[in-house]
């Protein structure tokens, strides 16, 4: 089995590395994603708040800010509430395009050698619903694990923030998130492959979901290696990023080349 998953790395670094083309539709992502998130906040948030912006731009302070905006967010929590929820829509759809095409290039890299960015748009715009419903599934599915923090929340007195009193419900609160922590790393290794079998088998979006459980169900050891490994490579990655960015001559440019590593690699 360990021979296997070194012959499955070995294999997708070599046509990953004579594909780097295949990282275009990541870089793609997070642009448009950062672009399209500004543009729909900055227009949300005008048309809510309008005219009270101009009296934030005449405070001094930030506690003036705060006695502003906390009774501007409490009135119109629900129409916030609405934009937030669009923007979080529309960038799992434009995530659903990429990783789809993204998946696509790396099909055809893997069966001919070689990938082209019109695998990517056929691929994205073939899979594009499916993808968008399966990711919005998953997403349901990450946010049950809220539960967890529920207890905490609910014990903590938001008038005592800051005193003693509210030790207990904040270690309650910390432990919540923990769990919610294990539980999203348990339902990535479930689920691992989902999106692959969307795309690789043309499946629709409950049936992608149960695919790769069952995959995961035939694989655990192999599907848990391979989770291991991105796991190391990706703590690897940080404790590079933490000591290149002490280093007084690199520190300039450290933060570019980090960006561009996690979008081209770890992506």
């Amino acid at each position: 089995m360990v021979e296997d998953i070194g012959k499955i790395i070995s294999n997708g670094f070599e046509t990953y590395t004579k594909n780097l083309n295949i990282c275009i539709p990541f870089i793609l992502n997070f642009f448009i994603s950062i672009l399209l998130v500004v543009l729909l906040a900055s227009f949300g948030f005008a048309g809510i708040f309008g005219s009270s912006l101009s009296n934030i731009g005449n405070t001094k302070s930030p506690e003036e800010v705060v006695s502003i905006l906390l009774p501007l967010i409490g009135q119109n929590i629900m129409e916030i509430a609405i934009i937030g929820l669009i923007i979080v829509l529309s960038v799992l759809f434009i995530q659903a395009y990429f990783i789809s095409g993204a998946i696509g290039m790396a099909i055809q890299a893997t069966e001919s050698g070689k990938s082209n960015l019109s695998a990517m748009m056929d691929s994205g715009k073939k899979n594009l619903v499916n993808m968008f419903l399966a990711e919005l599934l998953f997403s349901l599915l990450s946010l049950v694990g809220i539960i967890f923090i529920v207890p905490g929340a609910m014990n903590i007195d938001i008038s005592k923030m800051l005193t003693s009193e509210n030790m207990g419900a904040f270690a309650l609160l910390a432990g919540g998130f923990l769990l919610w922590i294990l539980y999203l790393i348990i339902l990535s290794i479930l689920l691992a492959v989902f999106r692959f079998a969307l795309v690789a088998d043309n499946l629709g979006p409950l049936e992608s979901l149960a695919t790769g459980l069952s995959f995961f169900k035939k694989n655990k050891g192999e599907v848990f290696l391979l989770f291991v490994f991105i796991l190391v490579i990706t703590l690897v990655f940080i404790i590079i990023d933490q000591i290149m960015g002490q280093i007084p001559i690199i520190l300039m440019i450290w933060p570019y080349i980090s960006f561009l590593i996690s979008l081209i690699i770890i992506s």
